[in-house]
């Protein structure tokens, strides 16, 4: 694992200032395979709000064993608090607004230092805010982006897009905010994966859940990637945890 700090902006509506973040860079163990000529995938995790990248090393190692270099923010909410007494929505959504820029902006200085992997098709992977986050840099960046795997965001469009391949994973105590998820008919067009884990709850998709919650997550997660480095993108089933 390598730490690098990124330049992470705090809200517009707050008073201009810049705050260093840790991120954390876990290369894949086969590192050596990849080349200018065949770039090996790379994955953004963003973490959930009061939570860190390092809270998902179930998540990292599998990607890793999967060959993807994981770049993992210890920050999605840019340091900002969320006020419980307002809207939740609205603050998600401008935190995730802020955290897409500077996704943007961590990946171009990471990008020099890793230049054998594919900076141009990325795997965006995100808890809760994180996948509002990530689902707002697909909007901000469709181009760059080839699949999403979102744990139970709630606050944020999911991409409806062709080109961007979409597995979110439900828990069964949230409902997502109108809009977020896409219909059936939305679903069938765009191949979008919707796996739900009956009895899971949202706070629990980090490494401080059940072995069972984690290994029905990282199963959705490999099946929906399988094979790298060209992803076949299929949908797990439905699942009930016990």
């Amino acid at each position: 694992m390598h730490r690098l700090f990124a330049l992470f902006p705090l809200l517009l509506a707050m008073p201009m200032a810049m705050a260093a973040v840790p991120v954390d860079i876990h290369p894949p163990a086969n590192i050596q395979a990849c080349t200018h000529a065949k770039p090996c995938p790379v994955a953004i995790l963003s973490p959930g709000y009061g939570l860190s990248g390092s809270d998902y090393s179930f998540v990292t190692n599998h990607l890793n064993k999967m060959g993807y270099l994981v770049v993992a923010l210890h920050d999605s909410a840019g340091g900002v608090i969320l006020d419980r007494n307002a809207p939740v929505s609205p603050q998600v959504q401008a935190m995730a607004r802020v955290a897409s820029r500077s996704i943007s902006t961590l990946i171009g200085e990471v990008a020099v230092r890793y230049p054998q992997f594919d900076w141009q098709r990325l795997l965006l992977i995100g808890h809760s805010l994180g996948g509002d986050s990530s689902a707002q840099f697909a909007a901000d960046n469709p181009n760059r982006v080839s699949g999403l795997i979102s744990l139970d965001s709630r606050r944020v469009a999911l991409p409806r897009s062709a080109g961007i391949q979409v597995l979110t994973i439900r828990a069964s105590d949230t409902t997502a905010d109108p809009g977020v998820l896409p219909n059936e008919e939305e679903r069938s067009r765009y191949s979008t994966c919707v796996v739900r884990i009956e009895g899971s709850r949202h706070n629990d998709m980090q490494d401080g859940g059940s072995e069972q919650l984690k290994a029905r997550i990282t199963s959705a997660i490999g099946t929906f990637l399988a094979p790298v480095p060209y992803p076949k993108y299929a949908c797990d089933r439905d699942s009930n945890l016990n």
